[in-house]
């Protein structure tokens, strides 16, 4: 169980801020408040993605394909399409993984102190939450609103045992991300396609367990 907790949690796959240029830190502050509240701003973001999973110790990588939804009121849902079909949804409380055929199996945030903190700071990743984000990370902006870097370094230390750091590019929305992990692999997110609905449709509702 720790170890599906683990590769779930990495792959799925959300104070002081120090930034590129001292001398522009108040810019580049005001900039990044600015991104995060584009970011924020969009209840529902959904596409398509394609992942790239790079495992240092093998020298190898994996890449599949599929949709994601992001909802600032329910979470974040991946549903892999290539290579194989799954479905996984991150919520505030709990991991629900949906196979192929249906079958669902549930983790709750409750079991696993990691789980949740790591759900919240994953959470504040792609909803744009400031106020989270400069709390748990070390945070370095680079750009404008119009096209912007962002590198998070985390501060907590069960997160830093899954994620070593996060990088992030983009202009009105996240386009391309990157989350390092200790051990030198590293998992890279291309949004493509971005589309902003004002509501889930009613198989997005139940994948994230709404009914």
């Amino acid at each position: 169980m720790k170890k599906f907790l683990s590769l779930s949690l990495i792959s799925f796959l959300l104070p002081a801020l120090l930034f590129a240029q001292p001398a522009d830190s108040q810019k580049d502050e005001e900039e990044f408040a600015r991104v995060c509240q584009e970011i924020s701003s969009k209840k529902i973001t959904k596409g398509d993605f394609r992942q790239l999973k790079f495992i240092h110790r093998l020298k190898r990588e994996m890449v599949s394909n599929g949709i994601f939804v992001i909802s600032a009121d329910d979470g974040i849902l991946w549903q892999t399409q290539k290579p194989y079909f799954s479905t996984m949804a991150m919520t505030k409380s709990a991991i629900i993984q949906t196979n192929a055929k249906g079958k669902k199996s549930v983790i709750s945030a409750e079991s696993n102190a990691t789980f949740d903190q790591f759900s919240k700071v994953l959470s504040s990743v792609f909803t744009g939450n400031a106020g989270v984000l400069t709390e748990n990370f070390e945070v370095e902006f680079i750009g404008s609103t119009d096209n912007w870097s962002i590198n998070l370094i985390p501060k907590n230390s069960s997160v830093k045992k899954v994620v070593e750091e996060i990088e992030m590019v983009g202009k009105i929305s996240i386009d391309l991300m990157t989350i390092h992990e200790p051990n030198g692999d590293y998992i890279r997110y291309e949004f493509l396609t971005h589309i902003y609905p004002d509501s889930l449709t009613e198989e997005e509702k139940a994948l994230f367990g709404k009914n």
